[in-house]
């Protein structure tokens, strides 16, 4: 019988998510999959809204015609990192949907 090998979850790319856990908040695992996927697209709207919102203040960065490539907008690069640590929507979605945090509703079959 093998050890159990031991997951170094600081380097790790991939976070595992324990299904039976979803499957124990939604009704089936398809429905947990598709609140949790409504939930980050809400989310990654939200993050969207959010940059084009503060880039849509910054003033053009004002380059030569005789240019080949544009300079770079600095203030654009950094509102762009500070969006980049957010996090990404669907780790969010996931944890808010395991932590008991989302309120959903099914549509009526009826209608």
């Amino acid at each position: 019988m093998k050890a159990a090998k031991q997951v170094d979850k600081v380097h790790a790319s991939i976070t595992p998510v324990d299904l039976e856990m979803m499957v124990r908040n939604g009704q089936s695992l398809y429905q947990a999959v598709a609140i949790t996927a409504r939930r980050a697209r809400q989310i990654n709207d939200e993050i969207k809204t959010e940059y084009e919102a503060r880039v849509s203040t910054l003033i053009p960065v004002e380059s030569d015609e005789d240019e080949e490539f544009e300079a770079p907008n600095f203030d654009q690069m950094k509102i762009s990192l500070e969006i980049d640590k957010l996090g990404k929507p669907t780790l969010e979605a996931l944890a808010e949907f395991t932590q008991n945090r989302l309120e959903y509703r099914f549509r009526d079959s009826d209608a």
